[in-house]
């Protein structure tokens, strides 16, 4: 009895044992097959992606000029059958599809090589133009790249906002305005025209930054051209020429108030003025009769020359063959809207200078006159002319040069000769 029992348990443990062992087996072949559906599907899947289109390159960011040709381009590997299209992302209007252009814009166009670089062409660019462009390919789902137009313009100058040539009186206020248009946004600046440095509100600079140039307390130093230049790094530059005017009454200044002259000779008075508007300029005479009025005159007796340099005028009057009726005061007159005024210049008569004042020291120096010039120094060959600045008219000046002439070295060496026979005379006599 025993033994049927130890059997029947023996019976019944291999029975387990083999339905475990035929459920490993099962299982691992349900598993077995698992991994290799999964396997199967990982290749078929790379297998899929490595037949679809792909980008060979981003799409390169495009800067052009207003008004150039721009062109983006788009390269796409393994194309097969799908399409290319250009998109402008910002409007979401569609540019082109594959082979054909779809936009109304006439400035576009399509071209393309080897089915495999699809090129966007915008001609004659405009400021609208810029923005993102997209080139992408009808796969599932959508494969796209993205390119951006940089469109840049040079710098203008707005007329209409900015100042014209501007008057203003002297000790007033002045702003002048520059208004520049561009992209990127144009940096200002203002200068002189000359190149000089501008005295800008106690500051000695040579240029100012930005659109207003506001200067106080204008001064005719002030007056002048100045430049609005606009710049942005896109070439070409551009400036606006604006001229400043200041307005003064006139103003006078004579560097010699004294001159000295003598019977015979030619001379000339020397007078400078300021002044804006231009003045009227005129010499006249010490009873007041006019000799010149603002232009250039020339006779007999007196030739008055007059030079303008901006607001600065530079008055001569030259007066030929002095007479005994010419010496006395002559007065520089300067006339304009705003003022007037006037200065005096004094000519008085002096001895002539004697000829015994020629020198020759030796036959390497040349002959000349100390205090007078040559003679042929006036208008290429006329009579001498000389300026005395402030001299005195005892001629104590002219004497301190006369013991230098070797004539009167002579007349000395004989006077001194016969005073030495004297002596000797006399020393013999005593003698005897």
């Amino acid at each position: 009895m025993e033994t049927l029992v130890n059997n029947a348990v023996w019976n019944l443990i291999v029975c387990f044992c083999l339905l475990g062992t035929n459920v490993i087996i099962i299982s691992g072949s349900l598993q077995s097959g698992k991994e290799v559906d999964l396997n199967a599907n990982s290749v078929n899947q790379f297998n899929h992606e490595s037949s679809m289109p792909r980008f060979a390159e981003p799409i390169p960011n495009v800067t052009v000029s207003i008004g150039r040709d721009a062109l983006l381009a788009c390269v796409v590997d393994n194309l097969r059958g799908f399409k290319v299209a250009w998109v402008r992302v910002d409007t979401q209007t569609i540019l082109s599809i594959h082979h054909n252009v779809i936009t109304q814009n006439p400035r576009v166009t399509l071209s393309y090589n080897d089915h495999r670089s699809w090129y966007l062409h915008i001609r004659d660019v405009h400021e609208e133009d810029r923005g993102w462009y997209m080139c992408q390919v009808n796969t599932d789902p959508m494969r796209s790249r993205q390119g951006y137009l940089q469109v840049v313009v040079p710098p203008s100058i707005i007329d209409k906002e900015t100042s014209t040539d501007m008057v203003v009186r002297e000790a007033s206020n002045a702003t002048l305005i520059c208004k520049a248009a561009g992209y990127p946004e144009p940096y200002v600046m203002w200068r002189r025209e000359d190149g000089e440095d501008i005295n800008y509100n106690g500051d000695t600079v040579n240029f100012i930054d930005g659109e207003v140039l506001h200067i106080t307390r204008v001064s005719r130093l002030h007056m002048g051209a100045y430049l609005c230049i606009a710049s942005n790094g896109v070439p070409p530059s551009i400036s606006k020429r604006v001229t400043l005017k200041v307005q003064f009454p006139p103003m006078l200044t004579i560097s010699n108030q004294l001159v000295g002259g003598y019977v015979g000779q030619d001379i000339k008075l020397e007078c400078h003025t300021e002044a804006f508007p231009t003045s009227i300029n005129f010499w006249t005479t010490e009873k007041g009769d006019m000799i010149v009025s603002d232009m250039t005159v020339s006779g007999e007796k007196y030739e008055a020359i007059s030079t303008d340099n901006g607001y600065n005028k530079y008055m001569i009057l030259k007066i030929r063959k002095l007479s005994p009726q010419d010496f006395g005061s002559y007065k520089c007159v300067a006339k304009n809207s705003l003022g007037e005024t006037d200065g005096f210049i004094k000519l008085d008569q002096i001895e002539v200078p004697s000829r015994s004042m020629a020198i020759t020291e030796g036959p390497e120096y040349d002959r000349k006159d100390y205090g007078v010039e040559n003679e042929n120094n006036y208008n290429e060959g006329g009579s001498s002319e000389i300026v005395f600045n402030s001299l005195p008219t005892d001629n104590s000046s002219l004497n301190s040069h006369a013991t230098r002439s070797y004539g009167f070295r002579v007349d000395w060496l004989i006077i001194v000769s016969a005073g030495w026979c004297c002596v000797v005379a006399m020393v013999q006599s005593s003698c005897r």
